[in-house]
């Protein structure tokens, strides 16, 4: 009887156990199963608001759902601001030392000194020399007399043609106080000048053809001309040319100019 007793206890002991492992398995499958799908699991709940549900029902109101934030506002930069110079010379006050106010920076900087060494520039010196001009002087009674005039020009290597181009030019203010004139055609250009021997070859423009005073506007054309040339004493006489041409006559029937001429030809 005793021993009938225990194996029930037994068996009964026996079928505990195993009941117990089962159970445990079971929660080990569902533990995993519930861990691999945690991730679904939260979405489906968030999707059919299960928790909110539940919270509303428990006396609890949901925490409301935040706002759209709007998006900030755009800010234009600014550029970059050139930092105030404060050096002297700059133009603003500069401050000195704790206390010591402002004190106006001085002007424009004095330009800064040479290296030593460094070679100085050489100032452009302008050659001049003084030359003998003919101009003419016309009288009430009509008589053209012959002026002399000492003015200085620029000078060149060609002194000859310095002076003849300065003729050209006219009197000057001096000159004109002084009722000087020339009765050179205006508008003659100098198209070269050059010595042979002691002859003084005048290249004119056509312009110098042409005389509105006739005659003796011709012959005092010629007399400016001719003087101002032999001013220099390496020229005896002048050959005209016109163009490059040598003409008989300065104007039609005017002054005859086929030959060099001299002062003694007037």
């Amino acid at each position: 009887m005793a021993g009938s007793k225990r194996g029930s206890r037994s068996s009964q002991g026996s079928r505990g156990g195993a009941g117990c492992l089962v159970w445990l398995v079971a929660l080990s499958v569902v533990f995993v199963l519930v861990f691999a799908n945690l991730g679904k699991i939260r979405q489906t709940l968030e999707n059919t608001r299960f928790l909110d549900i539940i919270s509303t029902k428990g006396g609890r109101t949901p925490a409301p759902a935040p706002a759209p934030v709007a998006p900030a506002p755009r800010v234009e930069e600014e550029p970059a601001r050139k930092p105030r110079d404060t050096s002297p010379g700059s133009g603003d006050a500069v401050t000195v030392g704790p206390g010591s106010g402002s004190v106006e920076a001085p002007g424009p900087e004095a330009p800064a000194a040479k290296p030593p060494g460094a070679v100085p520039e050489k100032p452009v010196v302008v050659r001049t020399r003084s030359a003998a001009l003919y101009f003419v002087r016309i009288d009430g009674d009509g008589v053209i007399a012959r002026n002399e005039v000492k003015r200085t020009i620029p000078a060149t290597d060609s002194p000859l043609t310095d002076a003849m181009e300065s003729l050209l030019k006219g009197p000057g203010e001096e000159e004109l106080r002084k009722e000087l004139i020339t009765l050179i055609p205006q508008g003659t250009r100098l198209l070269s000048a050059q010595v042979r021997g002691s002859t003084a070859y005048l290249n004119f423009s056509e312009a110098f053809m042409y005389n509105s005073y006739g005659i003796e506007g011709y012959a005092g054309q010629l007399k400016q001309v001719v003087w101002t040339a032999t001013a220099f004493p390496t020229v005896q006489d002048v050959q005209i040319l016109v163009e490059g041409q040598r003409r008989d006559f300065l104007g039609g029937e005017g002054v005859y100019i086929g030959k060099p001429l001299s002062r003694n030809s007037f």
